[in-house]
């Protein structure tokens, strides 16, 4: 019986491995970027009142909530440019 010494003993495993391994390297395949759900639908506009006369603070509630609706959707459109630019693609 021969005992393999230890600087000999990784040589014998690349050997093994080499081996063993497959003939045909893997595939590789790239997948096309798919962009999450979440940032391909904005925030609904608020409902505008069914009202002509409104108060001061009803005018107040109806501009944050659009100016939230609007920021969302602008918060959403540029997470999916950075995605389109770490992609390397433009549209």
């Amino acid at each position: 019986m021969i005992r393999a010494t230890l600087p000999a003993l990784p040589l014998c495993c690349a050997m093994l491995s080499s081996a063993c391994a497959p003939a045909v390297p893997p595939e590789i395949r790239l997948l096309p970027l798919r962009l999450p759900d979440a940032l391909l639908v904005c925030a609904d506009a608020p409902e505008l009142p069914a009202t002509q006369e409104l108060s001061q603070g009803q005018v107040a509630e109806l501009l944050l909530a659009y100016d939230a609706a609007y920021a969302d959707c602008a918060g959403r459109l540029a997470a999916v440019r950075r995605l389109n630019h770490a992609d390397g693609s433009e549209q």
